[in-house]
């Protein structure tokens, strides 16, 4: 691990502890719109009940609407008159306006690189960091949030994995709600944006399948 995911890694337990400290109450209601009112250990288990915990922590921090001025944890942390550094303060810069999004594996190296595209934005990555992609095989779908640090491209610990026979369901969910969002919400509003209001959509998208709430994903 690189110097800036150290920090990141640090910064974000920093604010976890925080958020603890003196926002419980939010953290209880943002639960509540996260799971869309389920309770996740009814329907998840062992490693997905787990990867569910941590999903949550991340769209908590990153982009969670804590206040009526739309402020996410990491403003509300940065003003709360902790001691931050440049570097600490431009990393959590780049967590604020980082997005997460679905992706496709397209390849996967015999070094255990892997190339995603993005199914949503376009543009391709690579992912070199082998603890993070073993497992993975070309045509995997997933969401997650990318991180541009020490010089390449990482994955932030958030994965909702979709199976892809599902690709074109989850495609067409997300599709959905984008043209709801530019309708009601943003009429000119781009999909990161949207994106970047309604990271949750992606873990919806996941209860959905899971439950095989058809109704909702089409």
């Amino acid at each position: 691990m690189g110097k800036e995911e150290n920090l990141k890694a640090g910064l974000f337990s920093s604010i976890i502890q925080y958020v603890r400290a003196n926002h419980a109450d939010a953290i209880d209601k943002a639960y509540e719109f996260f799971w869309d009112e389920y309770v996740p250990d009814e329907f998840l288990v062992g490693t997905a009940l787990s990867l569910g915990f941590v999903n949550f922590e991340d769209w908590l921090v990153c982009d969670y609407k804590a206040n009526d001025d739309k402020e996410t944890f990491i403003d509300i942390y940065m003003k709360s008159g902790t001691d931050l550094d440049d570097k600490e303060r431009s990393l959590l810069k780049t967590l604020k306006d980082s997005i997460i999004s679905l992706y496709e594996v397209t390849s996967v190296a015999r070094d255990k690189r892997v190339l995603l595209r993005d199914l949503l934005m376009d543009g391709e990555f690579e992912l070199r960091d082998k603890a993070l992609t073993r497992g993975l095989k070309k045509g995997d779908v997933f969401a997650t949030r990318l991180l541009p640090l020490d010089g390449r491209t990482v994955m932030s610990g958030c994965v909702y994995p979709y199976s892809a026979e599902d690709r074109k369901k989850v495609l067409n969910f997300i599709d959905r709600q984008f043209k709801r969002y530019t309708r009601n919400v943003n009429s000119a509003g781009t999909m990161r944006d949207y994106l970047k209001a309604y990271g949750d959509v992606f873990n919806l998208a996941w209860i959905n399948l899971i439950l095989g709430v058809q109704q909702d994903m089409g």
